[in-house]
């Protein structure tokens, strides 16, 4: 890995790491992901920020009853191929997750391509805590073309 690509990538995982004993979350990511993984999270920090953010938060947790979390959220980590479809399609029938019923309705992100979309979900169902692991370009397409 160059080390262009490095700094980049060590900085998006400092927001992810915590104090205390133990390996940090920066550090737990780094070790799920491989190569290819760890840039699409690095760019996938960049595009939420920009795309999802000022909905979901920038820690993740949504807004309230109105907005629902990603962190932790059952429904991103349950079916990624259904959270790439409303990344881009939106959504507006409600939403269950964890248990709470959201009704607000979620904008599409139609702009967005297959391997943005892999790469927002790479780093949302990676951070906060979340543990999905990699998500694939190849997953990502085929969820889409399902519409």
């Amino acid at each position: 890995m160059s080390s262009k690509l490095i700094v980049p990538i060590l900085f998006a995982l400092a927001t992810a790491t915590a104090c205390g004993g133990g390996s940090s979350e920066g550090e737990q990511v780094l070790n799920r992901l491989n190569d290819t993984e760890i840039k699409y999270f690095t760019n996938g920090k960049r595009l939420y920020s920009t795309h999802c953010a000022n909905c979901h938060m920038e820690n993740g947790e949504g807004l309230g009853q109105l907005i629902p979390p990603l962190k932790g959220a059952d429904y991103l980590l349950n079916d990624v191929g259904r959270a790439a479809r409303i990344i881009v399609n939106g959504a507006k029938e409600p939403l269950i997750v964890n248990g709470i019923e959201y009704r607000q309705p979620m904008p599409g992100n139609t702009s967005l391509n297959a391997s943005e979309v892999t790469e927002i979900l790479t780093y949302i169902t990676n951070a906060w805590g979340n543990s999905y692991g990699g998500v694939s370009l190849n997953q990502i397409k085929t969820a889409l073309s399902t519409n």
